[in-house]
């Protein structure tokens, strides 16, 4: 039986063989510290901008220019970046209460959204759901095409009614097995514009910053929303959330952020718009650490007998490694892999359990210093067949792969 050992020395060996992927990985992440940077210089930050603010926040610079910081970055023309706003769901709720109205149509085009996202819709009954609020909502799954038919589709989809929003989730969250890449995106956003231009595109960009040296908002889209828990935290950032895009739909999501009237206008730094730089200064070097994981753990799993999504060779759109561990055993044994390698509660034991937001128990797995920081490492997936398995985060590539090591040799174990 192979031994976790033997497969660290094969990681060694895979990060020569794989050379090329991974510098391809650090070109990317240089070029974006180089935009992070020029959007600091842009927005002309300095030390004297640095202190927080509480109360209402009103004429809170630090806050304003932070958010200036994220505008020029994602190319867009208005950012919210705020402490207040809680995770990626909570970011997302913000943009669809603030934009739709009664009798207004969502359509997410990439099939089923995230989990969480079901109840704010209303596909699961909830309190205070869109639903609740007489919006209605379409799905399709133009992915499943050839790009070229994704129009008349989305003619078939928006036959009865042209949406007001339309939502693209960008990660794969536990149904989809692909995430997509910014030219797929790109692409989506143009074919939306052609059959319905009055719709608002919003794009679930969780998981999914600064994979690439574009994102969405520079390529159509109207809202993009993301937390601070994930890639551009790079694990630094202890809280918060972000939204950027046009200036009317950032104006809309602020509505919802705050309240009608005041908008953007109130909510203090409170000392976390400092995290927040720091967070995206650092955020190119964690990614790299992140990705350069995530393809050696990609290729031992691969090389071990496990299907993995995406394999080594192949362009990430995210940072989520989908793992098919085969049965209950395998699933449970690679989770605690993951949390004995976490930084702490390494000695915790992993159950499934209910958790708000999810229709059936999720078991998940890693001790980070900010919690549910997704970004700092982390295994997690629905507690139930087929027992597939999210891999994502890593401060330190080898972090990510010991604890893939780790995976495999006590599956393999628990296959006996």
């Amino acid at each position: 039986m192979i031994t976790e050992r033997q497969l660290m020395e094969r990681a060694q060996q895979l990060e020569q063989e794989y050379a090329t992927e991974i510098g391809g990985i650090r070109a990317v992440e240089r070029r974006n510290f180089v935009r992070i940077l020029d959007a600091f210089h842009a927005a002309r930050l300095s030390t004297s901008d640095l202190r927080p603010m509480s109360g209402y926040g009103i004429g809170d610079n630090l806050r304003d220019k932070t958010e200036r910081v994220f505008a020029l970055l994602y190319g867009a023309q208005a950012a919210l970046v705020r402490p207040q706003i809680i995770s990626g769901t909570h970011a997302l709720a913000i943009a669809l209460f603030g934009v739709l109205r009664p009798k207004d149509l969502l359509c997410c085009v990439t099939g089923a959204p995230y989990d969480t996202m079901e109840e704010v819709i209303g596909i699961r009954p909830s309190d205070g759901s869109l639903a609740e609020f007489g919006v209605g909502y379409a799905q399709c799954d133009i992915t499943a095409l050839p790009a070229d038919l994704w129009e008349k589709q989305l003619e078939q989809c928006f036959a009865t009614q042209m949406p007001k929003l339309v939502l693209i989730q960008r990660s794969r969250g536990y149904k989809r097995l692909r995430a997509l890449r910014e030219r797929e995106i790109a692409r989506m956003i143009s074919s939306v514009k052609r059959v319905s231009p009055e719709s608002l595109v919003l794009v679930d960009n969780c998981y999914g910053d600064l994979l690439e040296d574009r994102e969405p908002t520079m390529d159509g889209a109207d809202l993009l929303a993301s937390s601070f828990m994930k890639n551009i935290g790079a694990g630094i950032a202890p809280t918060g959330g972000y939204l950027v895009g046009t200036s009317r739909a950032i104006a809309l999501a602020a509505t919802r952020y705050s309240s009608p009237g005041v908008g953007a206008e109130i909510g203090p730094n409170l000392g976390f718009a400092e995290t927040f730089l720091r967070g995206l200064l650092f955020a190119p070097t964690v990614l790299e650490q992140v990705l350069t994981g995530n393809l050696l753990a990609s290729a031992l799993l691969q090389e071990n007998g496990f299907v993995v999504d995406p394999g080594p060779h192949e362009l990430r759109g995210d940072v989520v490694l989908r793992i098919e561990c085969g049965s209950r055993g395998s699933f449970m044994a690679f989770a605690q892999a993951v949390q004995e390698c976490s930084a702490l509660d390494a000695d915790a034991m992993p159950e499934p359990s209910l958790m708000c937001g999810y229709g059936t128990e999720v078991l998940m797995a890693g001790g980070t210093l900010v919690q549910g920081s997704t970004i700092e490492l982390s295994f997690d997936g629905p507690f139930c067949e087929p027992y597939v398995g999210y891999l994502q985060g890593g401060l330190n590539a080898w972090q990510v792969v010991q604890a893939t090591a780790r995976g495999i040799a006590n599956s393999m174990n628990a296959r006996k």
